[in-house]
């Protein structure tokens, strides 16, 4: 039987101002997807994405996260990690102490949380770099330690706010490989916000594309969970058809948005 980690029903979100972030709508993520959040500009990934992860309320309708209120996430079976699209770390700190941050925050005892630490860093390829400040590592090895803070809470749902917007084609190509292997590996459920349908494509089981004025789903592609998420993939046929799918599916639903606004 299938579990569903995210459902949400008439989810609407109106902003003080007026504006409509998110007309009515419905979702279900179900565990072991890795769904990615595309479309044009202001069509409310973000917004929808913030609504799952709790840090914003939805003006009408309902989340239920494991079937349940928020109050239950954060036991076991049911953690959930953030992951913006800054890597926020903190400039005093070394990497060690800022992947332990969210352990400290939630009371971890130090001897538990030491042995935590180095094993997401491991996972992220950076255990060379756990006694080296933000200021002596590159961008991509920012996002990681930012990533390893998010794995070291051991998360069952991964959310990420266009992490690798800012940085290089090459470190972003190898960023998405390197998350298709954790969320394998760590039998994740992610939810992905991009501007890169590329991305999208190399990533994801499932595609949500939005639409704006308001924000809304507008259609969803699904992509065999079987593929192996390599660079063979990327230059296959099947990825370019995909790519040219979902290029297709995000001029209509900008296409559509353009018409929601003149009128």
């Amino acid at each position: 039987m299938r579990e569903n980690v995210v459902s949400l029903r008439a989810i609407e979100k109106v902003f003080p101002n007026g504006t409509r972030g998110l007309s009515p709508l419905d979702l279900e993520i179900e565990k072991g997807e890795l769904v990615s959040l595309i479309g044009p500009s202001g069509c409310g990934k973000s917004t929808l994405l913030k609504v799952i992860a709790n840090l914003h309320t939805p003006t009408a309708g309902d989340v239920r996260w494991w079937g349940r209120n928020f109050d239950h996430v954060g036991k076991d079976g049911s953690r959930l990690a953030f992951v913006f699209q800054e890597p926020t770390l903190m400039p005093w700190a070394d990497t060690t102490t800022n992947v332990r941050l969210p352990l400290d925050l939630d009371g971890v005892p130090y001897t538990e949380a030491m042995t935590r630490v180095p094993a997401a860093l491991q996972t992220v390829g950076l255990s060379h770099v756990a006694n080296r400040f933000p200021a002596q590592l590159s961008g991509g090895m920012k996002m990681r330690v930012s990533i390893a803070r998010a794995l070291v809470t051991r998360p069952n749902l991964l959310l990420m706010d266009e992490p690798f917007g800012a940085l290089d084609e090459m470190t972003r190509n190898k960023l998405d490989e390197d998350m298709a292997r954790l969320c394998a590996e760590e039998h994740l459920t992610m939810l992905f916000v991009t501007h890169s349908l590329y991305e999208a494509a190399f990533l994801s089981t499932r595609v949500i594309i939005m639409a704006a004025h308001p924000g809304r789903i507008f259609a969803e592609y699904h992509i065999d969970p079987g593929i192996q998420r390599d660079e063979s993939f990327r230059m296959s046929n099947q990825f370019a058809e995909i790519c040219r799918d979902l290029n297709r599916l995000l001029g209509e639903a900008s296409h559509a948005s353009a018409l929601e606004m003149a009128n």
